[in-house]
């Protein structure tokens, strides 16, 4: 067999084997849940605590939905659900888009979901179950990929960077009303990773806020007594 022959076969296998995969979902579209646009993985819940934001009354989570299919020219609707079932939150405390799309030429998108602060936050966590659903657009992707779990809350605790020698050198002990001004007065809520040099500098800026509280009349206090940073900090 002629060597020009073996090679146009093969050409022809190759372009048949690309037109396969191209033309491997047909025009049928497929629509799933992903962590980050490159992510194919089982979705990761979400937690989220305004505990982090001080001052935030709602606050904007960014949800992606990705495409299995061929990209459209025209925008195209998806349904997105609360099922009920798996939901503590009320109404009140999150909404929706009214219209949910994947907008035109896009093979990812956002879903922008707002959470609501209110008071009931600082007691209990909350969990918003959201789940996609087939449509006249779109079948859906992975199951492990259909729905998200999103828990939110104003709640606090001890992170793992607030070891003894933080507390020695730096911060002094630990209680959650001492952590929520160090987070107002630094605008940082993890100090994993900082060098000694860069947590005494956010330790120095926390002190700094107290002293100007305390002459402005504030009083800062938690079930330790008077709210300071170590007096190895000096």
């Amino acid at each position: 067999m002629n060597r020009l022959y073996i090679i146009t076969i093969l050409c022809c296998l190759l372009a048949a084997c690309s037109k396969d995969a191209v033309d491997e979902y047909g025009d049928t579209s497929f629509v799933y849940l992903v962590n980050t646009p490159t992510d194919t993985s089982a979705m990761k819940p979400i937690e989220y605590s305004f505990a982090f934001h001080p001052g935030e009354v709602k606050d904007t989570l960014p949800l992606l939905i990705k495409l299995m299919g061929k990209l459209k020219d025209q925008n195209r609707t998806v349904t997105l659900t609360v099922d009920p079932s798996q939901t503590t939150a009320i109404a009140g405390d999150y909404d929706l888009p009214a219209n949910i799309e994947l907008r035109a030429g896009r093979a990812v998108d956002t879903i922008a979901l707002v959470l609501h602060h209110s008071d009931r936050l600082k007691t209990g966590k909350f969990k918003i179950r959201l789940a996609l659903q087939e449509n006249e657009n779109f079948k859906l992707g992975p199951p492990a990929n259909r729905f998200i779990d999103i828990t939110f809350s104003d709640m606090i605790a001890r992170p793992g960077w607030w070891t003894p020698v933080v507390e020695a050198n730096f911060l002094a002990k630990y209680s959650d009303n001492k952590y929520r001004l160090f987070i107002e007065a630094t605008g940082i809520a993890d100090m994993t990773g900082l060098s000694e040099t860069e947590q005494r500098a956010y330790a120095i800026i926390f002190r700094d806020f107290l002293a100007r509280g305390r002459e402005n009349g504030e009083v800062y206090e938690d079930e330790n007594g008077q709210i300071n940073v170590s007096p190895n900090l000096f």
